[in-house]
């Protein structure tokens, strides 16, 4: 019979499942890829599985990139004119502030930055995951991932050097623990569970790992941030440079507005195409770079897809951040159905000026991705207390998030998971009389740098952001 696209995904995996790993990743979004391929490139010895439970790579949210990704994937991955066949071309960041009556705009382009992308999230995550495969490392889709934690010895801040039996005869194989980790595969293919040396939690807001220690912690503030965001087609292309002053350049747009901020955000949307044919065009990029092939003499966007059948149109991810002590309207009905549409027209109706862009120059796409149109989130901003214990890290979202402003879920974040994947290589490379110390270290390193240090202060730069945007002349 014919594959599903998750078996069709899952056998394109270099190694059969053995029911062990050096390491395991809890999750096959990008930050748990970029973890996972970097860890190869620096120790390729390293037995890698990713366990992920979306069938297939899916659209979400977090769709804007900046240096450190672009950094990352030439070091790691490919340089970016080989990338910018399949995603689109970011190029800076153009600020755009409202003044209180939604009539006056303040424009400022923050440039010098170098070319990064903005990214299709479907098609990013698969081609990461197949490069992942392509260097040897396991991913399978549709298997879900939890974890049993033994009662002591796992939180960090509970472990002791001079808990430590490394001085004394007879050490073990294994010299710390780790989670153990289980499996629920739909399709019952692989077992259900696995002994791993090292465990990753990349799980994103389910905190699959993170959650067992203690529920997430809010930063003090007195207030938070939501998200409206939904996606549009544009209406008419041929004089984008009169919407506002240099809307036609490939950069990230930020509507800044006194209760928050909108982005715009254009892609190349592959939702439309089929999975298979999609990884064929993903191969063929692959293939192609591993032989040698120059960038420039890579077909085009619009050859590849022809090539492949794999239909692309651009589209526009355009949402607000809002801050939540701002007292809303208790009737929004005249604003559409649903929190998210209601509240979105809300914001949208609120300033002229982004009535007459949105207006004048988009339409809303139904139902594009799934059976929803408008999607919310509420309490942006947390962190993780535990981010690391005896045996594991956490990178991303399940360590914690702040906003979406500047991008920080992917930028931000796969700097924390490049430190991670060098803080596991070097605990896994250890000599056995020294692993456990050295293990403790790098935990007790990783939870000062994503709790005590990138968490809190991406969240005060947002706060004072979120404070200028009060008032346009700031």
């Amino acid at each position: 019979s014919e594959l599903s696209d998750t078996q069709l995904l899952n056998s394109n995996n270099p190694r059969g499942f053995t029911g062990t790993a050096d390491v395991v990743v809890a999750g096959a979004g990008i930050l748990g890829l970029c973890y996972a391929i970097h860890l190869k490139n620096i120790s390729s010895d390293l037995k890698i599985d990713i366990f992920e439970k979306s069938l297939t790579p899916v659209q979400k949210i977090g769709e804007s990139t900046l240096s450190p990704f672009a950094t990352f994937t030439t070091g790691d991955v490919l340089p970016y004119d080989y990338l910018l066949r399949i995603f689109a071309l970011k190029d800076g960041l153009n600020f755009y502030s409202v003044d209180q009556e939604g009539r006056e705009v303040t424009p400022q382009d923050i440039g010098g930055l170098d070319i990064a992308f903005q990214l299709d999230r479907r098609m990013s995550e698969l081609f990461l995951t197949m490069w992942a495969q392509s260097l040897g490392v396991n991913v399978y889709h549709g298997v879900a991932i939890d974890f049993e934690v033994p009662a002591s010895g796992s939180i960090t801040t509970d472990l002791k050097l001079d808990e430590l039996s490394i001085s004394k005869p007879n050490i073990p194989v294994r010299p710390f623990s780790t989670p153990k980790v289980l499996l629920k595969d739909s399709s019952n293919a692989i077992g259900t569970s696995i002994d791993a040396r090292f465990v990753c939690d990349a799980s994103g807001f389910s905190r699959r790992l993170t959650g067992k220690f203690a529920p997430r912690e809010k930063f003090e503030s007195s207030w938070n941030a939501d998200a409206y965001y939904t996606y549009f087609r544009e209406k008419d292309t041929t004089k984008i440079e009169d919407r506002l002053l240099a809307w036609d350049y490939p950069a990230t747009k930020h509507l800044c507005f006194p209760e928050g901020w909108g982005w715009f955000i254009g892609l190349i949307s592959w939702e439309r195409a089929p999975l298979a044919n999609l990884m064929d065009l993903c191969a063929q990029i692959i293939t192609s770079a591993a032989a040698g092939v120059p960038a420039d003499e890579i077909p085009c966007t619009r050859a590849l897809s022809k090539t492949f059948d794999c239909p692309f149109e651009f589209i526009s991810s355009i949402g607000w951040a809002v801050r939540n002590d701002f007292q809303l309207p208790s009737d929004l009905s005249a604003y559409g159905t649903g929190e998210g549409e209601q509240k979105f027209n809300f914001f949208k109706k609120r300033y002229p000026t982004i009535d007459k862009l949105l207006t004048e120059n988009y339409e809303v796409l139904p139902d594009y991705y799934g059976k929803t149109t408008y999607f919310v989130k509420k309490g942006l901003a947390y962190r993780s207390p535990v981010v690391a214990g005896e045996g594991w890290l956490a990178i991303g979202n399940s360590a914690g998030f702040t906003n979406p402003l500047i991008s920080p879920g992917i930028n931000a974040g796969v700097a924390g998971s490049w430190s991670a994947a060098n803080l596991t290589a070097q605990v896994l490379a250890a000599p056995v009389q020294e692993a456990k110390a050295t293990m403790l270290t790098a935990a007790k390193e990783h939870q000062k740098f994503m709790y005590d240090f990138a968490l809190p202060r991406l969240f005060n730069m947002n706060r004072l952001w979120y404070n200028a945007f009060r008032d346009h002349r700031l």
